[in-house]
Parts: C-alpha cells; structure tokens; sequence
C-alpha cells in the first residue's frame, strides 16, 4: 500500500473520537490497568481552561462529527459540577453533531451524578469481566475488597430509572479460559444486547501489570473459538460478543464489515486523540505516559493541527504503521480485510515500546481465530444450501 492511499484511506473516517482521561486516580486495583498513576504532574484532573480549549477545538477539526468520551481512572470522582460544566461548554461551542458516554468501573454508587449524565444523554457502560468471582479476580476495588455487588447496584440502578441497557466491556485475563460459556449465560442476565472482549497484553513498561495473567497467542485463540462455539451452540443468543459478530460478518461477505471495530478499524491515526489533565495528546489511551508516543499538547498546538497527516509526529506514525500493513501484505495473508493490519498498540509492545511499525503482537493468535471461524461459516452455509 502507497502512503498516499493510505491517508486517503484514514482521512475517510468522519467522526473525531475525544478521549478524556479525566484522573489516573481510581477507587479499583484492576490487575491490568493501563491508566492507574500513568498522568504526568499529579494532576487531579483538567483545569476549566484546558477543559474549554479542548471542547472549543474538538468542533473544529474537519471531521463531520464529535464523540466525547469521558474516562479514566474513575471519571466518577470529578462530581456533578465537573459535567454540568462539560454541558455548559458543549453547548457553547458546538458548530456539529456530537455524543458523550462515560465508560466507569460502576463501583461509585452516585445517583445524582448518575441522573445528571443520563438526564443530559452520557450514555453509561461498566467492565464486567465475567462471573462474580472472575471479575473479583480481576478488578478488585481498593484494599482487595470484591468489587461485582457494588458494580450491579450500580448497573441496576441504571437500568429500573431507563429500561435501557447499561453496556459494558469485559477484559479477558487467563482468569477467563474455560469459563466462555458461563460468561455467555451470565451475560444473558445483563439486559445488554451485545459486549466486547479486551483481551490483557501484558507490557513490561506498564507501571501496573500481572503478566501471569496475561493473554498469549494460543489463550487469545482458544478464548474466541470457545467463545464462539459456545454462542452458535445456544442458538446465538443475545448478547452478541462484537468480536465474533465482527469476524462472522466479515468471513460471511468476504469483505470488511461497516461496522468495524476499534482494534480491526485500521483508522486510528488522525481520527482519535485521547487527552489528559496537563493538555497532552495521545493516538490512544494506552500510549499514556509513553513519550515517544506523545502527539502534542492543546495548550501549545490545536487538535486539528495535532491530528493533521502533514504533523511531523503523525506522519512519522502513519509511515510506521505502513510498514506493519505491508509487512502484513507481503506475508500474502487472506485476512488482512478483516484485521487491517492490525491494532498499533500491539505492534507498539511487540517493538517494546519503540515504534508502531512492527506486526501485531496478536497476530498469530488473530489468523487462527480468523481461519477457525472462516471456516465454520463456510460449512455452515453449505449445510444451509
């Protein structure tokens, strides 16, 4: 792929994703958590002046539309005067169409601030990373106290004041292998229509990490070919596992699906910006704290600038990503529309934090899952037929 088809490419993406990692501080000691103490200065959260230039140049970049994503940490802990504020300036600038959602451990039982952001439309999603002793497994709260009963209050409470489903992501450790099924009928409980799998990576610069928790190529594979095998059995019953909903429509179509996920979208660059308290930028939340990764700052440079192709920064980026494309190409793999060359932050610990240009350190995991479930849908539609 030439560099210029590449840009095109991205630049075909018409919606800015604004990540804000509103505090590193959180109220969980989740074992794989990227963002707990990763903020540079201690900063407790953005000042009013960095919150407002942020907001002001999110609607001025050139894309069509704005997603606002609160996080962080526990963006819980900001209060109710934090968001009527982010309402407040929303307001103020917008020249486009544009959506919030909260992404919280649900451990903060709230119910003004919970009313507050549902009442204004922030959309609220929880991690549940699986049954009650699996997710206390993984996402302790502070203390190494159990964490689940607090977080289905919180999810309970939700749902009774909306009727409408509270999402949540589900972070796969090896806690996880052997119990895909019970997840999935768990899952069923959780008036939810469908739910993403994170698999945990370990990386060694991380400044909080398990690796004997950690996910390798082979556990990766065996997690999503049970998971799926385990769905078509119950008659793929909600809620949907999105990556397998993914793969399937895409092995189905022979073609990239619309709805493409985050990890397989090959778009990122120019097209997300993820933000913290002191006015940094990152192409993602989980190159936090890393300084070879470091985009800019809002304070000093606009977004739209930051995000440009013609940056020195992204440029150097997105001639880094194409070489892992085209070495992904070269190896002639028949799944690279399903993967678009992978995630750049499993290229960035496949290189140990140097570079964005090295193949997805999921790789091999990926093609076995991708040849598995390619195959089932052929011989399910030949069954059909």
């Amino acid at each position: 792929m030439k560099k210029k088809e590449f840009v095109e490419r991205i630049y075909q993406a018409n919606g800015l994703h604004i990540i804000f990692q509103l505090t590193d501080k959180c109220v969980l000691s989740c074992k794989y958590c990227f963002a707990k103490g990763a903020h540079k200065n201690n900063k407790i959260t953005f000042d009013v002046n960095v919150l407002e230039k942020a907001i002001k140049q999110s609607f001025e970049t050139r894309h069509e539309y704005v997603v606002f994503e609160w996080t962080g940490g526990e963006p819980l802990l900001l209060g109710i005067e934090f968001y009527k504020k982010v309402v407040e300036l929303q307001k103020k600038y917008t020249t486009k169409s544009y959506s919030n959602c909260v992404q919280t451990s649900g451990y903060l039982f709230d119910t003004k601030l919970i009313d507050f952001l549902l009442d204004n439309g922030f959309p609220i999603s929880t991690t549940i990373d699986g049954t009650e002793e699996i997710h206390n497994l993984n996402r302790p709260a502070n203390g190494n106290v159990p964490s689940f009963d607090r977080v289905q209050k919180t999810r309970e409470y939700i749902f009774n004041r909306t009727k409408q489903n509270c999402g949540f992501i589900s972070t796969i450790t090896k806690n996880n292998l052997g119990h895909e099924k019970e997840m999935l009928d768990f899952f069923r409980t959780q008036n939810i229509n469908a739910f993403h799998s994170n698999p945990y990576v370990y990386f060694s610069k991380n400044k909080v990490k398990d690796e004997e928790i950690s996910l390798n190529n082979y556990d990766y594979a065996k997690y999503f070919i049970v998971q799926f095998n385990a769905w078509l059995d119950c008659g793929k019953e909600k809620p949907i596992p999105q990556t397998i909903d993914y793969i399937v429509q895409c092995c189905v179509n022979q073609k990239p699906s619309h709805n493409t996920l985050c990890v397989f979208g090959g778009r990122c660059l120019t097209n997300f910006i993820a933000l913290t308290p002191n006015g940094d930028a990152y192409n993602c939340p989980k190159f936090t704290g890393s300084q070879n990764m470091l985009l800019g700052n809002i304070n000093r440079s606009e977004i739209k600038e930051i995000l440009s192709a013609k940056s020195k920064i992204m440029n150097r980026m997105i001639e880094e990503r194409l070489m892992a494309i085209n070495s992904c190409k070269s190896s002639k793999c028949k799944f690279f529309y399903i993967c678009n060359g992978g995630c750049p932050y499993y290229s960035y610990i496949k290189s140990n934090g140097e570079n964005l240009k090295e193949r997805d350190c999921l790789c091999e995991g990926k093609t076995l899952v991708f040849r598995y479930l390619n195959s089932a849908v052929k011989t399910i539609q030949t069954t059909e037929l």
